[in-house]
């Protein structure tokens, strides 16, 4: 991953958000005019307020996913660590 892109998004959320915005906007309108159709503004307001609302919640998701699953392996190896109390799974002991 980017870190200096996750830094954006973690220190600007509203500048990251709104650069989602203008990304997407970008895209719809190209891939209409690709096409040859004509540009439909409120057709592009509803998919530029759809993709940006699942793409900033997906991505808050998996950075909660990640933040936990970095807090939950620092406890096991905490309790891990230690060979006293690593168990042999084949054996149970």
């Amino acid at each position: 991953m980017n870190m200096e892109a996750d830094d954006v998004v973690v220190d600007h959320p509203v500048l990251a958000t709104a650069v989602v915005a203008v990304v997407a906007t970008v895209a719809y309108v190209g891939v209409q005019v690709v096409f040859g159709d004509a540009v439909a503004p409120l057709e592009t307001a509803i998919f530029v307020v759809v993709f940006t609302t699942v793409y900033v919640a997906g991505n808050r998701y998996l950075r909660g996913r990640q933040r936990s699953s970095e807090e939950d392996s620092d406890t096991d190896d905490a309790v891990t660590d230690d060979p006293a109390t690593d168990e042999d799974w084949a054996t149970g002991k």
